[in-house]
């Protein structure tokens, strides 16, 4: 899996966003507010392909969680960004 391009991660008075550019742009309504956790796994994809495993291994490395509660969150997360349309599969 990969992102699609043409959003970019941004931050505003301490809360992160990513937002559309270019042609994207013209739906306001895909500005997407992150949380931690969330943030954390949209940097990792940000580097370039990844798989669900890469994912959990973020949350793994970075908080006190099982693997089975970190790959429920992994997915979550990935259903989330699948229905806003940013995931190339």
């Amino acid at each position: 899996m990969k992102l699609k391009s043409g959003f970019k991660f941004n931050q505003v008075c301490g809360q992160s966003f990513v937002i559309p550019m270019g042609e994207n742009n013209i739906d306001f309504s895909k500005i997407i507010a992150f949380n931690p956790s969330s943030e954390l796994l949209w940097k990792r994809m940000e580097k370039g392909e990844f798989t669900v495993d890469d994912l959990v291994k973020v949350l793994l490395d970075e908080y006190e969680v099982d693997e089975a509660t970190a790959r429920k969150d992994v997915e979550s997360i990935l259903e989330q960004f699948r229905g806003e349309d940013l995931i190339i599969e």
